[in-house]
């Protein structure tokens, strides 16, 4: 049994996760994060054997959240499956938009950026996409009377337009342009209901 870590590893892991995220991987290095942390460089190799071992700790715990952060939003909202979906849309808008430089999001970067030389990202977003069309399925679920088949479509439709908004976002794309393509969106293309 290993040593127990010495610091506030979810701490750790956020301050590695913004440097990744507004750095770039190949642009962060184990002693920014040290630096920006108050960790020495050994105790962050101790406990993950590498930058590559700190980054997929990082994004997987990103991940996570981003996972819990989709169930969540959707199973809260109230209404019509159509009004859950559409504060969920505007919930990622929204958080676009609080991003600094509209960065967008880490897990679909990292896809981008590292997919072709780290499979481990690659497993962690098909997993984190997956957990996503879940949330979303469980919080519409008993808001409509479709079968699995359609359920399961519709809520991996929900996920690649949550996706797709904050790929507009980084473009520079509008909040008001992004929230109206939401609003259409929840109804019309998604969930087959007429736009009110």
């Amino acid at each position: 049994m290993g040593r127990p870590r010495q610091f506030d590893e979810p701490r750790l892991l956020d301050a590695a996760t913004e440097l990744f995220w507004s750095r770039g991987f190949d642009d962060t290095a184990v002693g920014d994060v040290s630096a920006a942390t108050g960790v020495g460089n050994g105790s962050i190799y101790a406990a993950y054997g590498s930058k590559r071992g700190l980054f997929l700790a990082a994004f997987e715990q990103y991940c996570d959240l981003r996972a819990r952060f989709v169930r969540d939003v959707v199973t809260a909202a109230p209404g019509s499956a159509r009004d859950a979906v559409r504060v969920l849309l505007r919930a990622i808008i929204d958080d676009c938009a609080a991003q600094p430089d509209r960065r967008g999001c880490l897990m679909l970067n990292s896809i981008a950026q590292l997919g072709p030389r780290m499979p481990e990202v690659i497993s962690i977003g098909n997993r984190t996409t997956a957990a996503m069309e879940q949330g979303v399925a469980e919080g519409i679920a008993h808001r409509g009377d479709a079968d699995a088949t359609t359920l399961s479509a519709r809520s991996a439709g929900v996920v690649v337009m949550a996706q797709g908004l904050i790929q507009l976002s980084r473009l520079g794309t509008s909040t008001q342009r992004l929230r109206e393509i939401a609003d259409v969106s929840s109804g019309q293309m998604l969930l087959g209901t007429p736009v009110e």
